[in-house]
């Protein structure tokens, strides 16, 4: 605004998504912005201005086909009934100061920061206008949606030698069989929209943490989208809860999307372990957790370790390679047979989660065999009246 800006040549058309009912939904806004940025328009730029508005600029002799493309995605919001995109054009020979104003109302609020690191989890634009369709189609079924109905739930347990199997903590997470069936959408073979989808879900059941105080009875472990993580959603949960809940918190995130942008997501997790809040990192292979570094592990207090479909000496001998920090740390997940969960047992490890589990804890004679017969603390000794008179 100072230095009288002005781009000879160039022209800007202002994007703002406010009214659009998903304006909120940095998923849905992003997929617009690299449709846009996906297209072939020559000389175009896209720059994000906050959570819902960006700046497309481009030669004045492009004007046309921005403007027809902005046109098009307008026509397709207004068919599903989804608002409408509105925009301002400048011409940067003349109208620079004026343009400058427009962007400057945009970033002072401050979001612009943060929708760049969203957007980076978003690289991939949507194969075509079709794909934009069936997105906003989701958003709307999904915000909709009774989550307390399409919840799922399943118990982490301590397994320790000589003890009684004991309750760790709770996995929770949306069913996406059933949400495919909800859409009629094969949403899990198309991994674009699958990426997005489970982030959608995953802003419901952030607000879920919320309002259902049953979550809160053990320790609760939630899979989180990472982009998840970086909503300004997460962000109202966890300054809602208190900070003993907080501590019964755990936030599980995938090991390739850790990988794929590990320096932001290693930095956010690190200010919620600040906080008191657990991070795991999920989707581990059984076959390559040994070959990790501890120093590279060090962020996550909990490995989740997918034992399935290794079972017996292949599993044993590749649990036998981690390190006994790694041990101490691991949930062994996808424990589906008794021979998986006793080889895990005796691997030392303490902590499995699975569909084989709910039978093996039931059968006392088989917990007799791999746990060995349970320890009660020795009574202490009662005082005679000798003792009591001395």
């Amino acid at each position: 605004m100072k230095s009288d800006f002005h781009k000879p040549g160039h022209a800007s058309l202002v994007l703002d998504f406010s009214g659009i009912p998903a304006a909120d939904s940095r998923t849905v806004f992003c997929a617009f912005v690299r449709y846009i940025e996906g297209s072939d328009i020559t000389g175009l730029t896209v720059k994000l201005l906050s959570s819902n508005a960006a700046s497309l600029m481009f030669p004045v002799t492009q004007r046309r086909e921005v403007e027809g493309l902005v046109q098009r995605l307008n026509k397709l919001l207004l068919s599903h009934r989804y608002g409408k995109i509105d925009t301002r054009y400048f011409n940067l020979d003349g109208s620079g100061h004026e343009f400058a104003q427009c962007c400057a109302h945009y970033l002072i609020r401050g979001s612009q920061a943060s929708i760049e690191a969203f957007r980076a989890f978003y690289q991939q634009p949507p194969s075509g206008m079709d794909q934009l369709a069936e997105l906003i189609d989701l958003e709307r079924i999904v915000g909709q949606a009774d989550m307390s109905m399409h919840l799922r739930r399943q118990t982490i347990w301590l397994m320790v030698k000589n003890r009684q199997p004991a309750v760790f903590g709770e996995e929770i997470w949306v069913s996406i069989a059933a949400m495919e069936e909800i859409t009629g959408k094969n949403i899990v073979q198309n991994e674009w929209m699958f990426a997005r989808f489970t982030e959608l879900l995953d802003n419901r059941v952030l607000s879920h943490l919320s309002v259902d105080k049953t979550l809160w009875e053990k320790q609760l472990c939630v899979n989180l989208n990472p982009v998840a993580i970086l909503s300004d959603n997460f962000q109202k949960v966890i300054k809602s809860l208190s900070y003993r809940r907080l501590e019964k918190l755990t936030i599980e995130i995938g090991l390739t999307a850790w990988q794929q942008n590990r320096d932001l997501v290693t930095k956010t997790l690190e200010n919620y372990k600040s906080q008191g809040i657990g991070v795991a990192l999920d989707g581990i292979s059984v076959s390559q957790i040994a070959a990790m570094q501890n120093e590279d592990l060090d962020l996550f207090d909990f490995l989740k370790v997918h034992v399935s479909p290794l079972e017996g000496a292949d599993l044993q001998e590749e649990l036998a390679k981690c390190t006994p920090e790694m041990r101490e740390r691991i949930i062994c997940t996808r424990c589906e047979t008794l021979d998986q969960i006793e080889v895990a047992i005796n691997a030392g490890i303490q902590r499995l989660q699975g569909y084989g589990l709910a039978e093996f804890v039931k059968d006392d004679s088989v917990l007799d065999r791999v746990l060995g017969a349970v320890k009660y603390p020795e009574p202490e000794p009662e005082n005679s009246d000798e003792d009591e008179q001395q």
